[in-house]
């Protein structure tokens, strides 16, 4: 993996270590907010998710009501592994960013959400450290939740209506740029956008891993780094942002460059897929991640998916007959009309978007009571 700022060999181990390389909590060294928001400005940082705020904005509002900075590592994009990554190499970076931002918007509650299998003693061990030192939970309390303490459900729904959420890789890359100040961290990214981001590779090809690109780099050079060249396989398809975006061709990907001006990077996820792999069971694999990470309580998430759900298996198993695509095609678009979080509109997108590329391999199935490609890449 490249190094540019997100990883930094020195911010694991502890926090003596953290101060030797980073200094003091920003908390403690930035008492001037207005300076620091206008050169936050200049820089452009958005966050790291679907929604693409700019952070600009979220830190210039006004927090009257006391609401809690929500640190989101519930890691809800599909193939997207960057979240237990950030919390075992950049724990104190993480609190350290995570409490100033607390300071700007006048908060004094921040909740972490993390999965359950993460390694929550590095984050515990991490808080602990900083509270000895700064003394800060006389002023901030900070708290690690799982899907199975936290008070609410871990959905979207719930995610969505909060007002003050950022993801992980979003708060440490202010961190970064609190740190080292808008000259520095200018010499990371282009002239619109600031700073790296992290891609998480996945699907058809050997480096399934995460690499860090400055922005503005070409998306070819990106490709190249995923390996498929090596990997002796032709691309059917690219998904990006973490299966929130249409599929896209690799050849039409290669002309972009990673800007939020040209594509909506997201959360970084990018899946490769091969020209012998099953799109209707690649569609499958999205339909049913939908539904785990859905409310389930609106009727296009409890509803819809599962009708979706029920005529693609129909369509796979050589069960259905010639009303079966356009009811699912009905059942997609019904979702995406009625869906009231942005999150599951987007994937809802994505999928009828799928369905339409690659309409062939659904009419093969219908026709010929078998898929065209088997599930397993050979």
């Amino acid at each position: 993996m490249k190094k540019f700022i997100l990883y930094n060999d020195y911010a694991t181990k502890n926090i003596k270590d953290y101060k030797d390389n980073f200094g003091d909590y920003l908390h403690t060294t930035i008492n001037e907010y207005d300076t620091l928001l206008e050169c936050l400005k200049i820089a452009n940082i958005f966050t790291r998710d679907v929604y693409k705020k700019s952070l600009y904005n979220i830190l210039s509002s006004k927090n009257n009501d006391n609401q809690s900075l929500i640190i989101n590592a519930y890691s809800f994009g599909y193939l997207v592994f960057k979240d237990k990554f950030f919390i075992d190499n950049n724990p104190h970076l993480i609190l350290d960013s995570a409490i100033l931002i607390a300071k700007i918007l006048n908060i004094k509650n921040i909740d972490i959400l993390i999965r359950s299998y993460y390694n929550k003693e590095t984050l515990i061990n991490a808080i602990v450290e900083a509270e000895d030192l700064y003394k800060i939970e006389s002023e901030i309390s900070i708290n690690i939740y799982d899907e199975n303490n936290f008070r609410e459900n871990i959905n979207i729904y719930f995610i969505e209506r909060q007002k003050y959420v950022l993801d992980l890789e979003t708060v440490i890359q202010f961190g970064y740029f609190a740190h080292m100040g808008l000259e520095n961290f200018s010499k990371y990214g282009n002239e619109n956008n600031k700073g790296t981001c992290l891609i998480s590779f996945s699907g058809d090809i050997p480096n399934v891993n995460l690499h860090e690109f400055q922005f503005g780099s070409s998306f070819n050079e990106i490709i190249k780094a995923s390996g498929y060249i090596s990997y002796n396989n032709d691309i059917k398809c690219v998904f990006t942002n973490g299966f929130l975006n249409a599929p896209t061709t690799l050849e039409s990907l290669s002309s972009k460059s990673l800007s939020y001006d040209e594509i909506n990077i997201g959360n970084g996820g990018i899946c490769f897929i091969a020209e012998n792999r099953c799109m209707l069971r690649v569609v499958m694999k999205i339909i049913q991640f939908a539904k785990s990470i859905s409310c389930t309580n609106c009727m296009p998430c409890n509803y819809g998916f599962n009708l979706c759900e029920y005529y693609l298996n129909k369509i796979i198993l050589g069960k259905s007959n010639s009303n079966d695509y356009k009811n699912l095609v009905n059942a997609v678009e019904m979702i995406i009309k009625g869906s009231s979080c942005v999150y599951i509109y987007n994937i809802a997108k994505c999928i009828i978007e799928t369905i339409k590329m690659f309409e062939y391999e659904f009419i093969y199935a219908l026709e010929k009571k078998i898929t065209l490609y088997s599930f397993i890449n050979k």
